[in-house]
């Protein structure tokens, strides 16, 4: 009986264990992954916050990027202003276009109808703009702007400034001033008598410079030929010739004596003038003149000389040739000059003798 009611003592069980003592040292494990289960559900926990507070962020960060993105449509520059100056002329939906661009172009069109370079005088400025509802009337083509630009710029047109002795006497178009030149040349010439291989220059110094000019000062051929044939006054020395008085000289030089007396302060030219006196006529005197330089060869006769012998024993009424002269024959190579076809200058710069010439002797007596 008292086995029945007592158990073992290996088998016994202490009072609030549930288990024998060897079932707790095998079930120490368990107890273990008791524990570990129950920490599962926080984990899961923490796993949610996290992803929910990555979702706010990720709204946050694309809201962020939407409001950007409208504002930068609203504000970003997809147009070009375009100024003549300080006037804004037109707006093109492209931000491609350079003010560099477009004066190139204006140019070229303008050089096309003009026929001479240019060099358009405003400044032309593209300025980046945010093309909105206002600024929608404004937007135009590039077919639209560039004639617009055009009637609105002002220009200056490269020409041909023919100069004489450094002074700007007449503006061409520059396809224009060598005709002009020629033309000019061509009324200044003697119609006759001067040679087809005579040198032809400027009396003065003649250029042809190139400048950019306002279009309005260009001259046309005829005005310009005018304005180089033109004469402007001026004084020159004259020598007083013998039969010469105050009011001859004056009809000379088309011209009044009053005149002569004010190119001639303190001179009182009225009150008499005397041989070999110098003073100051006036003469009209061109802007332009043709110079020519010809030579001419001619044969001319060189004249005889003449030898005298005096004879001592004959009387002083005695004379006798004792040898007849002869004319020689010379080539004379002679240089004209002419100052728009009038004579300046003839010199002889060579000559050759063809035949000589023969003195002609005279003996005299001095008795």
């Amino acid at each position: 009986m008292a086995d029945t009611l007592f158990p073992k003592r290996e088998e016994r069980v202490p009072y609030g264990s549930g288990t024998p003592a060897g079932r707790d040292r095998k079930n120490t494990k368990g107890k273990k992954t008791g524990r570990t289960n129950r920490n599962k559900p926080t984990e899961k926990k923490r796993g949610k916050k996290d992803g929910k507070k990555l979702n706010r962020n990720a709204l946050y960060l694309i809201g962020i990027i939407v409001i950007l993105f409208i504002v930068f449509l609203f504000v970003r520059k997809n147009g070009s202003a375009v100024y003549i100056a300080d006037e804004q002329v037109g707006i093109l939906e492209t931000r491609k276009v350079t003010a560099k661009e477009l004066t190139a172009t204006l140019e070229s069109q303008l050089e096309g109808i003009v026929g001479s370079k240019v060099q358009i005088n405003e400044k032309i400025k593209v300025e980046g703009i945010h093309i909105g509802s206002k600024e929608k009337k404004d937007v135009c083509t590039m077919e639209h702007l560039l004639p617009k630009m055009r009637s609105k710029v002002t220009y200056k047109v490269e020409a041909a400034i023919i100069t004489v002795d450094s002074e700007k006497v007449a503006i061409l178009a520059n396809e224009k001033a060598a005709n002009v030149l020629k033309q000019v040349q061509t009324d200044l010439m003697p119609k006759e008598g001067v040679a087809e291989d005579a040198e032809i220059s400027w009396q003065e110094d003649v250029e042809v410079v190139k400048e950019f000019v306002d279009s309005t000062q260009i001259l046309e051929q005829e005005d310009a030929v005018k304005v180089l044939e033109s004469t402007t006054e001026a004084t020159q020395s004259y020598t007083v010739q013998s039969g010469d008085a105050p009011y001859l000289i004056a009809n000379e030089f088309k011209t009044t004596v009053e005149k002569l007396n004010q190119l001639n302060e303190g001179a009182n030219l009225t009150g008499g003038i005397r041989v070999g006196q110098v003073i100051n006529v006036p003469v009209q005197k061109p802007k332009i003149s043709v110079k020519t330089v010809e030579t001419q060869v001619l044969t001319a006769v060189e004249p005889k000389t003449y030898q005298t012998q005096y004879d001592d024993t004959k009387p002083s009424s005695y004379q006798k040739v004792i040898q007849q002269g002869k004319a020689g024959q010379k080539k004379s190579t002679i240089r004209i000059t002419r100052i728009n076809g009038e004579v300046t200058e003839e010199k002889e710069v060579d000559k050759e003798i063809i035949q000589e010439a023969v003195p002609e002797i005279i003996v005299k007596g001095t008795q």
